[in-house]
């Protein structure tokens, strides 16, 4: 069943171009191309604050946002104070999280982006770290794993069309 699904697998520090195209199911993005939209934000080739200064990728999440947008979707962050269990997760097309990562050399402690997709009413962890999509039985408690620690960051990516209310419930 997760044969058919669109895994890209990590290079350098291009985790978001990872995470938007596994989101979209196809190789939609690629440097140059996540290069121009930190150029609409800034002009600095060099000291871009949107992405790597030595062009190894490490986005921002503006230039997450910025991509999703040009294929009609939108990102909400997600609050983490409030419950998983208010989330409506029929209505949400991903969930992008933004996690502590050690690289090779254990000095430099950086961010790791990834997508949990929902694909026929299933959700898909499509990590770029992992060797390929896994089927996720339990989403809300996947969740909560990444929501209740301190250092991750959760995003979650639903259609234009939809109404932000009807995503996570307020009360």
């Amino acid at each position: 069943m997760t044969t058919e699904l669109y895994h890209e697998k990590q290079r350098l520090q291009y985790c978001l171009i990872h995470t938007v195209n596994n989101i979209l199911q196809k190789a939609e993005f690629d440097p140059p191309k996540m290069d121009e939209i930190c150029y609409a934000f800034n002009e600095s080739k060099w000291f871009n604050p949107h992405r790597s200064w030595i062009g190894t990728g490490n986005y921002d999440a503006n230039i997450l946002m910025a991509a999703l947008q040009q294929h009609d979707l939108k990102v909400m962050w997600f609050d983490k104070r409030v419950s998983v269990d208010k989330i409506h997760v029929e209505n949400v097309k991903a969930v992008v999280f933004n996690i502590p990562s050690r690289t090779l050399l254990t000095l430099y402690r950086g961010r790791h982006w990834f997508a949990v997709i929902q694909k026929n009413g299933v959700f898909y962890n499509l990590d770029s770290k992992i060797s390929k999509p896994t089927i996720i039985e339990d989403v809300r408690k996947f969740l909560r794993t990444h929501v209740e620690s301190k250092e991750s960051e959760v995003m979650l990516v639903v259609e234009n069309s939809v109404d932000e209310e009807t995503v996570v419930e307020k009360n």
